[in-house]
Order: C-alpha cells, then sequence, then structure tokens
C-alpha cells in the first residue's frame, strides 16, 4: 500500500490551456507577473508555476491553503483587472480548469 502520511494537504489548482492566435510567450509571462502579484494578495495563496508544455500549450499550478480559497480566487479572478490582460491571451475552449488534492507524494 502506498505511503499517505505526511500527504500535502493543500488545494492545488491545475489549468491546461493553449494561448490565443497571436499571443507571444513574451506577452504572456509579462501578463503571468501581474497575475502572480494580484494571487499573492490573495487569502490561502501558496505558490503558482506555470510550465510550457508546447509552443502554445501552457500548464498552470497554483497552490491554495484550502478548496475554499481556490474557489473563491477562481471566481474573484474572473472579474480582476490584474488577470484580464493574461486572460486575453488564453484560448478558453482549450482550457482544462481543475482543483485537486494529493493522494500519493514521491520524491527522492
Amino acid at each position: 500500500m502506498p505511503e499517505t502520511t505526511n500527504l500535502d494537504n493543500s488545494t492545488f489548482e491545475i489549468v491546461v490551456f493553449s494561448t490565443t492566435e497571436g499571443a507571444t510567450k513574451e506577452n504572456l509571462l509579462e501578463a503571468a507577473e501581474t497575475v502572480s502579484a494580484w494571487a499573492r494578495s490573495q487569502p490561502g495563496f501558496i505558490d503558482r508555476k506555470l510550465l510550457n508544455a508546447t509552443d502554445d500549450k501552457y500548464v498552470e499550478i497554483v497552490r491554495w491553503e484550502s478548496i475554499e480559497h481556490a474557489q473563491t480566487a477562481a471566481e474573484v479572478a474572473e472579474s480582476s483587472p490584474q488577470c484580464a490582460p493574461m486572460f486575453s491571451m488564453i484560448d478558453m475552449e482549450s482550457t482544462v480548469f481543475l482543483h485537486g488534492s494529493s493522494v500519493l507524494e514521491a520524491s527522492a
């Protein structure tokens, strides 16, 4: 049976998305920095990573103290002027948005 003690109890927000036509990596990263500053001001924020999977596909991983914090931040982000520039570069039809918690962890 896998080890399940000492699991990270935080909530992970996973967003997989493609950028819109014409969006550049540089513009996306600039807008993502603004979103990071906004996220740091949100209750329950722990950390955030943005991964580049292919030329126009990204994976964003945000860690929150609880599902309630994650859901509240997601709702607030929808109308946030700080988040709008990044959201405008995301092809919303390509987006997969999930919240989850650790069930298994492994490290070296």
